[in-house]
């Protein structure tokens, strides 16, 4: 059973990859922000303070964050697992770190889809109006988003390069060659 990070800044591709790989190798896909948006619409206690900090563009706090990811990873059991957009601050990867640890896991590889920013900014107009996602509508939004990425999610770059568990992979360009990369990666995994 393989666990997987997948991670990069808004507009990535996280989710589109994050499909294709859970259908090809039965991952259970965890991600952060579909629980946000999840957390909204079912009128959850966290609703109003979940919905204040994406309507901004900023991180949701981190006790709000781990408490859903804790609670899903708690009732998947051991399966292989491919976290989406997940951790995304310092602090988030060693509670993932310790929370995998107690059920004998461990992240085998963080995939980093490395876009460059305009790019993005693209990605997301074009997906505000295919979607209608609140938090790609607004450009000074974006921009926030852009900066909290930078300053709190790209230092877990080095977090997983020092672990040996980073492997970078160039986001832009066709989605199924993307794929493919990040396939010979995982199949080089479960071949170890």
């Amino acid at each position: 059973m393989i666990t997987i990070v997948l991670f990069g800044p808004p507009g990535s591709g996280k989710g589109t990859q994050t499909k294709k790989l859970s259908e090809k190798y039965n991952f259970v896909s965890i991600g952060l922000g579909e629980f946000l948006r999840k957390e909204i619409i079912e009128d959850s206690p966290h609703k109003t303070i979940i919905q204040s900090y994406i309507n901004k563009g900023q991180l949701v706090p981190n006790r709000v964050a781990l408490e859903l990811i804790k609670k899903s990873i708690q009732q998947k059991g051991h399966i292989p697992l491919l976290f989406d957009g997940f951790p995304r601050n310092i602090q988030q990867a060693m509670f993932l770190d310790e929370l995998l640890l107690e059920q004998n896991k461990q992240i085998d590889a963080a995939i980093f889809l490395d876009v460059p920013k305009q790019n993005l900014i693209k990605r997301l107009k074009d997906r505000a109006s295919k979607e209608g996602r609140i938090d790609d509508q607004d450009e000074n939004t974006v921009q926030a988003r852009m900066a909290i990425y930078e300053q709190e999610t790209l230092p877990i770059i080095d977090y997983y390069q020092i672990k040996n568990k980073l492997y970078k992979v160039n986001g832009t360009g066709d989605t199924d060659e993307i794929t493919k990369t990040i396939e010979v990666i995982i199949n080089s995994l479960l071949h170890e």
